[in-house]
């Protein structure tokens, strides 16, 4: 059966990959670890230490890239969603 139809309609599509790396270079700068992080700029005069806090900035969502080069990158599964909502505008009517 086949209806008329008005309104506004939202879509939204969500891509998931999911991704294994191995030995690959993670690349972060020092200003976005400590953007994410508690690290301090340097403690006892050591500015190495920021590099202990890489993984909890990944971990928060720091802006990073990951070079592959010289490790391995695996993607495990891809999945996609697509969802729908409807402004309270819509209006269905048969023909």
């Amino acid at each position: 059966m086949d209806f008329d139809i008005t309104g506004t309609r939202t879509t939204v599509t969500t891509i998931t990959v999911v991704e294994k790396f191995e030995d690959c270079t993670l690349e972060i700068g020092k200003a976005q670890v400590r953007k994410y992080t508690d690290a301090p700029a340097s403690q006892d005069g050591d500015p190495s230490v920021w590099y202990d806090y890489a993984e909890e900035a990944v971990l928060n969502g720091a802006p990073h890239k990951i070079d592959v080069e010289d490790g391995t990158k695996e993607v495990i599964s891809t999945t996609k969603e697509v969802a729908y909502e409807w402004e309270w505008d819509v209006d269905v009517t048969s023909r």
